[in-house]
């Protein structure tokens, strides 16, 4: 039996009913705790983002972020070729009704990206841990078993930055190169070697510049073209919305096999990607935001909340519709690739070079972030040794994603994000009773 297959029959395994039950069921239970936050403070999350200090351009020697540099960090990380081809992915693999259970799904699990951003906040200066003043490296020192969930938690979480935000992002770049230019992946690999080890060399001040830059551009490209090709499919759009509702509860038409399995492998897909996509509920977040000294925790969660809303609701509903409405959306192929061949149905051949372009551009915010939260991680847990050799592994992983076999990169993506999704959970239900109080706190005091 090949690597694939094992990779495959695991993903298939993890990502069973049980684990979609509990994942919905805890965003479930914790938005019932707070009241459905999400939706009672999301234009208090909109204002804040305009309302943010963003006058501190520099970043400080210790590598601190404000909250609104925090914010960008995450929104670069949660905005890349998860929602490009991620989309793609689960539409190839579930049909069309993956992307109602992936917006199902997100829609709860915004109240995770609030709860992890939190207690994140939340505990910095009240437990110091190794080099970690906060985040998910010391909130989880505070479950049965103490430190030893740290280590585990942050083991994982190197494993999402080098995977997720490195191999999967470089995978997508060099297909969509490959499949609109015909320049080989491994050519490709080697520019995006010789980008990260500039980003690495200009340190923490050079992440921040990049993503500050990069991640405005992306969203405004991304939907000038996106409207493009909604526009000239619009006829088409009433029957796309259709098959997203329709085949979630009837997948077996698209997938064959018995609707129990058609049916989880519809919501697995849609649950895998929101996971990967949004990245709530991974605690990546709150890693970033675990710089900003803990000042406002709850305004941290809220204004951490947007992110979620504008990466699932808005770029990723986007790419699913451009890709269903085209009609190409059962043509057999995927990841961008597939989304090329959307594009293409309304610019031709030009449809190659706007992907390739945006998935450049999306990977790149991607690859910055993951550098900055992956370089914590190692940190941690070297205790600052070695702090070297980390630029060469990511840089090397980045080489070798680009032309790596797309499904064995997803299938090894899909599993670091289910097991550092379940130990985050757990996590975030072990801090509830406070987050309820505080939150509460803040309820009465401002209205």
């Amino acid at each position: 039996m090949s690597l694939s297959s094992i990779l495959s029959i695991m993903v298939d395994n993890v990502w069973s009913m049980p684990t979609l039950l509990f994942i919905f069921g805890v965003a479930l239970y914790i938005t019932v705790q707070l009241k459905f936050v999400q939706f009672r403070y999301l234009l208090t999350s909109i204002k804040s983002v305009f309302q943010a200090d963003e006058s501190s351009d520099q970043v400080d020697k210790s590598g601190s972020l404000s909250p609104f540099q925090a914010f960008i960090n995450t929104l670069g990380a949660n905005i890349g070729n998860g929602s490009l081809a991620g989309m793609a992915v689960a539409i190839h693999m579930g049909g069309p009704g993956s992307i109602f259970w992936l917006l199902l799904l997100s829609t709860f699990t915004v109240v995770l990206r609030f709860a992890e951003v939190f207690v994140g906040t939340y505990v910095i200066g009240k437990h110091k841990l190794a080099n970690a003043d906060g985040g998910p490296m010391v909130y989880m020192s505070f479950l049965p078993g103490g430190i030893a969930w740290s280590y585990v938690y942050t083991l994982f979480a190197l494993g999402f930055m080098l995977v997720g935000g490195n191999l999967a992002q470089c995978n997508a770049v060099g297909l969509a190169v490959s499949r609109s230019t015909g320049v080989s992946e491994v050519v490709t690999g080697f520019f995006v070697l010789a980008f990260i080890l500039y980003i690495f060399l200009g340190g923490t001040q050079r992440i921040v510049y990049v993503l500050d830059k990069l991640v405005p551009l992306k969203v405004f490209l991304f939907l000038a073209t996106a409207c493009v090709v909604l526009c000239y499919h619009y006829q088409a759009i009433p029957y796309a919305l259709y098959l997203m509702g329709h085949l979630a509860f009837e997948p077996q038409a698209v997938l064959g096999g018995t609707f129990g399995f058609a049916l989880q492998q519809a919501m697995a897909s849609g649950f895998q990607q929101s996971a990967f996509a949004s990245e709530a509920g991974l605690g990546t977040a709150a890693i970033a935001f675990s710089t900003t000294k803990g000042k406002g925790p709850v305004k941290n969660g809220i204004l951490a909340m947007l992110g979620v809303f504008i990466n699932i609701h808005v770029i990723c509903f986007l790419v699913a519709l451009c890709i269903i409405a085209s009609g190409v959306w059962n043509n057999g192929e995927t990841s961008t690739a597939l989304l090329v061949s959307a594009y293409e149905t309304v610019f031709g051949p030009l449809g190659g070079w706007i992907i390739s372009f945006l998935s450049i551009n999306f990977a790149v915010s991607v690859l910055v972030a993951a550098a900055y939260n992956g370089k914590r991680c190692w940190d941690f847990l070297l205790s600052g040794s070695y702090s070297w050799l980390f630029p060469v592994l990511f840089s090397t992983s980045a080489f070798v994603g680009t032309w790596m076999k797309v499904s064995l990169v997803w299938d090894v993506n899909n599993l670091v994000n289910a097991f550092l999704l379940i130990i985050n959970l757990f996590g975030l239900l072990w801090f509830v009773p406070t987050i309820k109080k505080e939150l509460g706190q803040f309820s009465k005091k401002h209205g």
